[in-house]
């Protein structure tokens, strides 16, 4: 049915947001976000623009929100190491960029946590269905990213990195609630190899510090 795929306005809008993301988190997180969020955000994009041009038939809510929540709810453990081991001092010296603040650390992961939540909410229970992107972005990033990323950085520097042991299930979690909205097995697999590719090259290239 028309109303259960994402329309040519949902797809516009959903860019837009998309563009907003990636201006917002240039301007306001510097080089750090730049190389991990920004390519998160472009990879999000890429499912979303696949799930648009291919039609893909959107997930009811009980076939899709407790499995996101499911895996949203890990983020919270996660968040939760990298607090404990100093992520928030470690992960921008990495790259050059001012230690967080403790309140800036907890304000902004708090706030990203409310807008997946609203966001998931809205996608599919409204017709907000372009809401899909901050959706994507998370699991793009804070579950696929997360596991590429803090198992990177712990390789390239032969140590613990903060959140390395929570961001190990997210090898699982990622690809599996992805699956939910799109259930192209190969898909998942060239889109999660894809952006480890682009992803690894970049958290590598943009170190200060090793």
């Amino acid at each position: 049915m028309k109303n259960n795929i994402l329309s040519k306005i949902d797809f516009i809008v959903g860019s837009i947001i998309a563009i907003l993301m990636i201006i917002l988190f240039s301007v306001v997180g510097g080089l750090p976000l730049v190389i991990t969020f920004v390519p998160g955000v472009a990879f999000s994009w890429i499912a979303f623009f696949y799930m648009y041009k291919n039609k893909i038939k959107l997930p009811n809510l009980t076939a899709f929100m407790p499995f996101f929540f499911l895996v949203l709810g890990w983020q919270f453990l996660h968040f939760n190491e990298e607090f404990m081991t100093d992520f928030k001092t470690k992960f921008p010296l990495l790259y050059g960029s001012s230690v967080y603040s403790s309140t800036k650390f907890v304000g902004i992961n708090m706030a990203s946590y409310f807008v997946f939540t609203v966001s998931c909410v809205l996608f599919l229970m409204t017709k907000l269905r372009f809401m899909l992107i901050p959706v994507l972005f998370y699991i793009t990033y804070g579950a696929i990213g997360n596991a590429i990323a803090h198992t990177w950085w712990s390789i390239k520097l032969w140590d613990y990195f903060p959140g390395l042991f929570t961001a190990q299930l997210y090898w699982f979690l990622g690809p599996w609630i992805l699956y939910k909205l799109i259930p192209n097995k190969k898909f998942i697999g060239v889109y999660t190899i894809g952006f480890a590719i682009v992803l690894i090259p970049l958290l590598t290239f943009f170190m200060k510090q090793a």
